[in-house]
């Protein structure tokens, strides 16, 4: 009895890069996409935007209803209608800035309007440590607009079908320093 071959939409990507772009679109667009009708927004920080123009480019991401692309570490207009996607590093302070997005600051007199609508997706490139996970469960306000929260394992640069980078600055440098 023949077997039949995948087609080529189901085909498994054959290259690091298709499968980092897979990854991406299959696990944060289509994911977020099926949860929000709407339009949404993506933050990112430095290492994922690094990480996510690598496989996508911004027709990609019109593609899966991302209006607009933004940084985590600057200052946002709100889009209140939008729902949001944030897309960073499972750092102290990735996190310390998408909890600034959802709380008032102490001490305020009037409580602070929020970016983004009430939908929240957020991926991180790696694994999540304890302390990141400790931190978002306290912050109330963002806890129950979560709709997904996911580790991607995608922290490295797929320059080319075969090439990949850690984008480690000094990894070079410690890797081949004389032992003193």
């Amino acid at each position: 009895m023949p077997t039949q071959s995948p087609s080529p939409s189901q085909k498994a990507p054959d290259d690091l890069r298709s499968c980092v772009q897979n990854r991406i679109i299959s696990d944060v667009f289509q994911n977020s996409c099926a949860k929000f009708p709407g339009w949404m927004v993506l933050v990112v920080d430095e290492p994922a935007l690094r990480t996510i123009s690598s496989v996508l480019g911004m027709y990609d991401l019109m593609e899966h209803r991302i209006t607009l692309t933004e940084s985590l570490g600057k200052k946002r207009a709100p889009f209140r209608e939008m729902g949001v996607i944030y897309l960073v590093s499972p750092t102290e302070e990735s996190v310390d800035k998408i909890i600034e997005d959802w709380t008032t600051p102490a001490g305020a007199t009037k409580k602070k309007p929020h970016l983004y609508g009430d939908n929240v997706f957020i991926y991180f490139l790696n694994k999540i440590p304890d302390s990141v996970i400790f931190k978002i469960k306290k912050c109330k306000s963002l806890l129950r607009r979560i709709k997904a929260l996911a580790e991607l394992n995608v922290d490295f640069l797929a320059k080319e079908k075969r090439v990949f980078h850690f984008d480690m600055k000094s990894s070079f440098a410690n890797i081949f320093q004389s032992r003193q």
